[in-house]
């Protein structure tokens, strides 16, 4: 349990330029329309900042995130990706023929074993459970991915894939 943010984070990971640019664009259309906003003139301005802020606070994570991932391995990098990033045109070229050797027993020990030393990477980058808690608590699309992690949806979350995939 004490690995999820971890997890959604990884899940988070293709998309946080894109979460941070939309977030930002949101921002300058509500500073662009704030005349049209029916709170004051300082609760627009907050709502604003915190939009930005939310935007700096994702270009941060996503910095932490590359520099956790550049100490991985390449099987390791290829664990996460298989398991939580899933870009096909990735998987596709850089790991095209890639067959790891193991039981399906193995493969899920390397999973267990590569969020752990994920999840140290990022602590050296600063991001305890904690941070991550005060930074996106309220967050609502790393909200929704915490809470299918919770309810046991994990699959839910990503794309499914058959079965015999994950060896080619």
């Amino acid at each position: 349990m004490a690995n999820e943010y971890a997890k959604v984070i990884l899940y988070a990971y293709p998309y946080l330029s894109a979460l941070s640019d939309a977030v930002g664009v949101g921002a300058v259309n509500k500073a662009m329309l704030s005349f049209r906003s029916q709170e004051d003139a300082l609760q627009t301005a907050e709502t604003i900042v915190e939009e930005l802020a939310v935007k700096s606070r994702l270009m941060r994570l996503e910095d932490a995130v590359n520099a956790a991932l550049s100490s991985l391995s390449d099987e390791e990098l290829y664990l996460l990706e298989y398991k939580y990033f899933r870009r096909k045109r990735v998987l596709r070229e850089k790991y095209a023929g890639y067959c790891m050797a193991c039981s399906e027993r193995t493969y899920y020990r390397k999973q267990c074993a590569v969020l752990k030393k994920f999840v140290c990477r990022l602590m050296q980058q600063g991001w305890q459970e904690q941070t991550y808690s005060e930074a996106f608590g309220s967050f609502a699309p790393f909200a929704r991915v915490l809470d299918a992690l919770k309810a046991g949806r994990e699959g839910a979350i990503t794309q499914k894939r058959a079965r015999k995939e994950r060896g080619a």
